[in-house]
């Protein structure tokens, strides 16, 4: 092979001879026929040298170039289950007995030959070709020594002691490198699914555990709610069963009730969004939005919600208000998301959004106060629910950071979005998510 400019290229030699989407039989009879293609070559000059007769050394020429025609149609083809058949068929049951008989019989290498050839068709062939090819190969191998041993005027002896030793060496050499060639490609092939299996049976024993965390995790948070919900409606019942002054105690009561049943359904979507994600089935209603105004509408609705904490929450002085295509159920969805995990994680701190515009995209930036986030759980954030924690993930105050920012990653995404991270342990997080501007 040549490149444009006339140069050996070896690395295009190598994809012609070697591709690299061969299976393990395509790979084995490329290079046994690489390297029957040298032996019937090196056998041809061996011949020649030594003064056997012509059809010998032409038979062994022609050998060569039928094996390269053979990986050539192969290839060409995809039809590699034919390929083998013809190799068994003419190779091995037709040339190998001609061999046999005109190169000494069996006092000559070519019961060595025999040998591979069964060896090298079991491995090539399969399902019926294998069970009826495989043993009346045999069957011709074995007639072909009986043959020679009851009719020997057939076979044509070789013209010297010498010249049988050199061919008993040759022939047992040749087979030998040529089988063990496909047993180390067997070996290698074995070690390389090995290798992947390990790293396979890794990755599942970290989505196993991924899972059970956040099993745990949802199982906390349903638990959390559901008990607060019993025990106000226990109190609500018994104050009912009494007297009409504890109607104020109820009212409160019943209000939250509401409010942790408002944060079950929260929990419940989030883990249908999770599944919906999951499944690539997130869909989104984009149209223009005042972006600034949005985020505003959020904080003055949540941000009595967001403040318990003795936190104090504020947009930033000179906050854009760029016109964003979003869906605008979602962009809430996500800055509900952030701000809740701020919230979560900062106590008498300040949580601070801005928002600005920046090369064809609106950004929104969530920064607060708060403990911060460890370095080994930052790297996770955002592609899976947190498992950085030794002891593992047993709360929301754990977990539930994760889920929400892995939800909010992928919708800001598929928005053609971007969301990044950064925070230090004790000074607090920055979250910033970019939205496309309307009429980019």
């Amino acid at each position: 092979m040549v490149d444009s400019e006339g140069v050996l290229s070896l690395p295009r030699l190598r994809s012609v001879l070697w591709p690299p989407d061969l299976d393990f039989r395509q790979q084995l009879v490329t290079a046994a026929g690489i390297v029957g293609v040298a032996i019937c070559w090196i056998s041809a000059a061996a011949n020649a040298a030594q003064g056997s007769n012509l059809a010998t050394v032409l038979l062994n020429v022609a050998s060569g170039f039928a094996t390269i025609g053979l990986l050539w149609f192969a290839r060409t083809t995809g039809r590699y289950q034919l390929t083998y058949v013809i190799t068994v068929v003419g190779l091995f049951m037709v040339v190998f007995p001609w061999f046999f008989f005109a190169g000494g019989g069996y006092y000559s290498g070519m019961p060595a030959f025999f040998v591979f050839a069964i060896v090298f068709s079991a491995f090539i062939l399969d399902g019926v070709a294998l069970w009826v090819l495989l043993p009346l190969e045999i069957g011709i191998f074995i007639g072909c020594i009986a043959v020679a041993y009851y009719r020997p005027e057939l076979v044509s002896a070789l013209p010297s002691p010498m010249m049988v030793m050199t061919d008993v060496i040759y022939c047992v050499v040749a087979s030998g490198l040529a089988l063990t060639a496909a047993l180390r490609l067997l070996i290698r092939i074995y070690e390389s699914i090995k290798a992947q299996l390990i790293a396979q049976n890794a990755e599942l024993a970290q989505v196993d555990q991924a899972k059970s965390e956040l099993l745990a995790m949802v199982a906390h948070e349903l638990n959390t709610p559901l008990t607060v919900i019993r025990a106000h409606a226990e109190e609500a019942t018994r104050r009912l069963g009494g007297s009409t002054s504890g109607l104020g105690q109820v009212t409160h009561d019943l209000g939250v009730i509401e409010s942790e049943t408002d944060r079950l359904a929260r929990i419940v979507a989030q883990l249908l969004d999770l599944a919906r994600i999951r499944d690539g089935r997130l869909q989104l209603s984009t149209r223009p939005e005042n972006l600034g105004a949005l985020v505003q509408e959020t904080l003055r609705v949540y941000g009595p919600l967001w403040s318990q904490g003795g936190n104090a929450l504020a947009l930033e002085r000179g906050s854009a208000a760029p016109v964003a295509l979003i869906d605008r159920e979602r962009i809430v969805q996500v800055l509900v998301n952030l701000l809740t995990n701020a919230a979560r994680h900062t106590c008498h701190g300040e949580i601070t959004v801005a928002v600005r515009e920046l090369d064809g995209f609106a950004e929104v930036q969530v920064s607060d106060t708060g403990e911060g986030i460890e370095p080994e759980l930052l790297a996770q954030l955002g592609e899976r629910p947190v498992q950085g924690r030794r002891e593992g993930v047993r709360s929301a105050r754990d977990a539930g950071l994760g889920l929400g920012l892995m939800i909010s990653t992928h919708i800001v995404a598929a928005h053609g979005g971007e969301l990044q991270l950064a925070s230090e342990p004790g000074a607090g997080v920055t979250v910033r998510f970019t939205v496309p501007l309307a009429g980019r």
